[in-house]
C-alpha cells in the first residue's frame, strides 16, 4: 500500500482532543506536560488557552505523538509524512522515534522561541479568492507577510494586528470572497520569527537524534527528505520562511498514494486532498466517533 500520513497543525484543536490525550497519557508524562502546559489541567482555564502558542504546540504534539503509535499498529508501514506548520515537526518527531520526552522539549523549544519574537498583537489571516499576481501588491500595501501558500488564490498571512486589519480591507479590493482572522497568536512561517528561526537553529546543533524512519514530503522546501540532521536545518528555516502547501500536495499526488489519512486535529488537510485527488481514499481521524471506525475504514480501503 502506498500509503501517505498528514500531521494537522493549529487551530481546530479542542477540549475533547484535551480528553483524548489524558487517557493515554502515563503519570509521568502527565507530570512533565503539566509543568509545560498547566492550563490543560487546569478545569477552570479559559478554553482560548488552547489556542495560546505555548499550550498548543505540546498539546497537539502530545495528541499526534499518541495518535501515531495507536495507527502504526493498524497500518504497514507508510511512505512518507506530511506535515502541516507545526505538524511537520510533529512528523519528524515520529519519524525519528525520540521519545515522548524528546520530542515534547523540541516541540516546546520552539514554541517558547516563536512566542518571545512576538512583541505587539499580531497572528495570521485567512485570504481566498485573490489571484497569486496580486499578492505582492497586497503583503506591500499592509506591510505584511506571506505565511502559508494553499492554492493559487488562497493564503495565509502573517503580520501585527493592525496591519492584518488593513490587509484585510485591500484583499477586499481586490476582489477577496473571503477574509478570516485565524485564532493564532504568533505569526508563523514569516521573517517577523527570524529571531525564533535561528535560535531554533542554534538549539538542535545540541541534539543527538536517532535516524529517521520515515521520509517526510516538506511543505518548505518541497523536497521528500529522510535525514535526521537535513530534517532539523529544515524546520528551522521553516519557522521564519513562508510553507507552501499547494506544492506540497502536487508532489504528494507525484507519488500516487492509494491512501491518505489525517491524524488531525480537524480536517481541514484531508479536505484539500479530497479536493485535489478525489479517487483517492482520505479520511481524518477526526472524522471516526473511535479508532474502530477508522480500523474499519483502512480495513475496507485496503
Amino acid at each position: 500500500m502506498n500509503l501517505i500520513i498528514l500531521f494537522s497543525g493549529q487551530g481546530l484543536q479542542s477540549q475533547k482532543h484535551v480528553n483524548e490525550i489524558l487517557t493515554y497519557i502515563s503519570e509521568h508524562e502527565r507530570s512533565i506536560l503539566s509543568a509545560m502546559a498547566p492550563e490543560l489541567f487546569n478545569e477552570n482555564s479559559d478554553s482560548d488557552k488552547l489556542f495560546d502558542n505555548k499550550v498548543a504546540q505540546p498539546f497537539i504534539y502530545t495528541l499526534q505523538y499518541y495518535r501515531w503509535h495507536q495507527l502504526r499498529q493498524l497500518i504497514a508501514a507508510p511512505t512518507a509524512f506530511a506535515g502541516y506548520s507545526l505538524g511537520e515537526a510533529n512528523a519528524f518527531c515520529c519519524s525519528s522515534q525520540i521519545t515522548f520526552e524528546g520530542g515534547l522539549d523540541l516541540v516546546s523549544k520552539r514554541a517558547n522561541l516563536m512566542q518571545q519574537e512576538v512583541t505587539e498583537s499580531s497572528g495570521l489571516l485567512a485570504i481566498k479568492g485573490v489571484s497569486d499576481r496580486n499578492l505582492e501588491q497586497l503583503l506591500e500595501e499592509s506591510n505584511t507577510y506571506l505565511s502559508i501558500k494553499i492554492n493559487r488564490d488562497q493564503f495565509i498571512i502573517g503580520g501585527n494586528k493592525n496591519d492584518l486589519e488593513q490587509a484585510a480591507q485591500v484583499a477586499q479590493t481586490l476582489g477577496a470572497q473571503s477574509v478570516q482572522l485565524l485564532n493564532v497568536s504568533v505569526p508563523s512561517h514569516t521573517a517577523m520569527m527570524q529571531g525564533a528561526a535561528e535560535g531554533f537553529r542554534k538549539y538542535t546543533k545540541t541534539l543527538a537524534l536517532p535516524s529517521m524512519t520515515t521520509p517526510i514530503i516538506s511543505a518548505t522546501e518541497g523536497i521528500r527528505y529522510s535525514d535526521t540532521h537535513q530534517g532539523l536545518e529544515i524546520l528551522s528555516r521553516q519557522i521564519d520562511h513562508a510553507l507552501d502547501w499547494y506544492f506540497c500536495m502536487e508532489n504528494i499526488e507525484e507519488y500516487q498514494p492509494s491512501m491518505v489519512i489525517e491524524i488531525g486535529p480537524g480536517n481541514a488537510l484531508s479536505r484539500m486532498v479530497n479536493n485535489l485527488l478525489p479517487h483517492v481514499p482520505c479520511r481524518s481521524w477526526d472524522d471516526f466517533r473511535n479508532v474502530d471506525g477508522l480500523k474499519e475504514w483502512i480495513d475496507r480501503n485496503s
